[in-house]
């Protein structure tokens, strides 16, 4: 009997690379921070759905491989013009989320600020992309957000 079958890997889905950081929130916190970051061009339109279904997969990978207690997605060097199923990637951790606290901060640039801007916000919108309350314009202020809800 012959299989009709061929091999697959979730790179083929994308062109897009990323890169995994984790650090400590403080000096003598135990807590952990992981900063995801996507970087290249997501595909236009549906072309983008298997960058979203990729970048979905990943983060749900590094966030079982290293079990970070809060999650920074760094968009500022990815190119993102439109797509609707960007949005399955702001839902990585939220499985997670149900069980405990798990704070999730979202960083963009500018080749992908407006466009995240009009998916979270709407495209009539005219409110900036701090309005959302967890979209910030640097890893430093995602980092600072997500140590802020360890705080409290």
């Amino acid at each position: 009997m012959s299989l009709n079958i061929r091999p697959y890997r979730s790179e083929d889905l994308s062109d897009l690379e990323y890169e995994v950081r984790i650090g400590s929130v403080s000096e003598n916190s135990y807590r952990k921070i992981m900063i995801l970051k996507f970087i290249g061009v997501y595909g236009f339109g549906s072309r983008g759905n298997s960058d979203a279904r990729y970048m979905s997969a990943i983060g749900k990978a590094v966030l079982e491989a290293w079990r970070p207690d809060g999650l920074v997605i760094d968009l500022s060097d990815m190119q993102y013009d439109w797509g609707d199923e960007l949005d399955l990637v702001f839902d990585v951790g939220s499985e997670i989320s149900r069980y405990r606290p798990f704070p999730l901060a979202l960083t963009v640039g500018p080749k992908s600020e407006e466009a995240v801007r009009t998916l979270l916000l709407g495209v009539g919108c005219e409110d900036g992309i701090e309005s959302a309350g967890w979209v910030f314009r640097s890893v430093e202020e995602g980092w600072d957000y997500i140590a802020s809800q360890f705080a409290t």
